[in-house]
């Protein structure tokens, strides 16, 4: 017996799988992210840059940036 088969016998069995999350996260919020930590950088503003990038990873983390969620 394939998986296949083995996978159909399961949902004719009434068996339900969780749907895999999205690892994605949206390139276009990402750059825009970090094209504003750069102005902040430009501008000698290392401690806002840094907590922008911290809340950057936070974000990704969370899933606030996933990709088709916005």
């Amino acid at each position: 017996m394939s998986l296949r088969d083995t996978v159909k016998d399961w949902l004719k069995e009434g068996k339900e799988f969780d749907t895999p999350k999205n690892p994605l996260c949206s390139k276009r919020l990402v750059i825009k992210n970090l094209n504003q930590i750069q102005q902040l950088l430009e501008e000698d503003s290392p401690m806002i840059a840094k907590m922008r990038i911290e809340m950057l990873i936070s974000d990704i983390e969370n899933g606030k940036l996933n990709a088709g969620e916005l």
